[in-house]
């Protein structure tokens, strides 16, 4: 391989003549980047420009919002780029296409997320590690908080989920195989969070086991349904029912019902950073990867199966109602082949 020609495209392209999926998965992130970047700087300068929209850049709970928007969009534009271009796929395949499973994946992925942080606050305040009051009374302000902690706890799930486990994953998955992917995406996404106030050791490896947590949700079923409900019914929990910091983060906490309160010792409560930086965590996690794992609750459906295939466009019979059974000699033949990689 002394050609230079035949080095470089050795060092960029692979078999099936694709970049190669480490680089994939740097051009996902330098794209998410820049738009991001640019969504931000536009939604700052037509606030300048016009007085009445002053508040977008003022205003905590407005620019919170406007953030996790733009990230959002940021995130879904820099997927749909690169898998189109990058792997002859369409967004929906990235993760959020509308399979026939995709409701009841995030009807229970939410109820599972839920119930998760729910063991883990239920261990600490066994123990005396957290204590709460209650902050918010009336119905007209619980469900304006709930209306607003959920909707903001969806989006920024649904954004960290296709920045970790949506495009980079699915790259990293095809060429590199599930367990590679699993580990990489958490250790990045464990990486991402060790500069938020108060972190610890503790909360890198419970960082780090979510994200084990939430990559094996999307192994399962190959689709970001699922793990967008964990990720923000947990969060959601967190905020809204108990009144604790997310990842040593503090945003809405005016608007949860209860208040909670961090005490001794703080390696089960998680102390300022949340239970996120707790032991208590730890096994609430633990215990709902082995449920998500081991519970044959989740699947991967046949339309996201054929979504994912790179460069083949997906078959005009299928529909979120379709039938495995009624499908052509030559979907099941690719469904046979895709099974292997689940």
């Amino acid at each position: 391989m002394s050609d230079p020609l035949d080095v470089a495209r050795y060092i960029f392209i692979n078999d099936e003549s694709e970049l190669r999926s480490g680089w994939r998965v740097l051009v996902f992130v330098f794209c998410f980047v820049i738009v991001a970047v640019l969504l931000t700087g536009l939604t700052m300068a037509f606030a300048a420009l016009f007085p009445s929209f002053d508040y977008l850049r003022r205003e905590e709970l407005a620019l919170l919002a406007g953030n996790n928007l733009s990230n959002l969009a940021a995130a879904l534009i820099a997927s749909a780029v690169c898998a189109g271009v990058l792997e002859r796929r369409r967004l929906g395949s990235v993760g959020f296409k509308r399979h026939r499973r995709w409701l009841r994946d995030f009807a229970l992925g939410s109820l599972m997320g839920a119930a998760s942080l729910a063991i883990a606050v239920g261990i600490a305040a066994g123990v005396g590690a957290l204590t709460f009051d209650v902050q918010t009374r009336g119905f007209a302000a619980l469900a304006r908080g709930f209306v607003i902690t959920s909707l903001f706890f969806v989006v920024a799930g649904a954004t960290e989920e296709l920045v970790f486990r949506g495009f980079p994953f699915q790259a990293l998955a095809h060429n590199q195989g599930g367990a590679i992917a699993v580990v990489i995406t958490s250790l990045l996404f464990a990486l991402a969070h060790v500069t938020n106030p108060s972190a610890s050791v503790l909360s890198s490896i419970n960082t780090f086991l979510a994200g084990i947590w939430l990559a094996l949700a999307c192994l399962m079923t190959r689709s970001l349904w699922l793990a967008t409900a964990l990720h923000g019914s947990w969060n959601f929990a967190m905020v809204f029912v108990f009144g604790l910091p997310v990842s040593g983060m503090t945003p809405l906490s005016q608007m949860s019902w209860l208040k909670g309160t961090a005490n001794e010792p703080m390696w089960i409560s998680g102390g300022s950073y949340g239970p996120e930086a707790g032991i208590a965590a730890t096994v609430a996690l633990i215990l709902s990867t082995l449920a998500i794992w081991k519970s044959g609750l989740f699947t991967t459906s046949v339309e996201m199966l054929l979504a994912i295939t790179h460069g083949k466009p997906e078959s005009a019979s299928l529909s979120i109602t379709a039938d495995p059974d009624l499908l052509p000699e030559a979907d099941h033949d690719n469904q046979s082949h895709q099974s292997g990689v689940r």
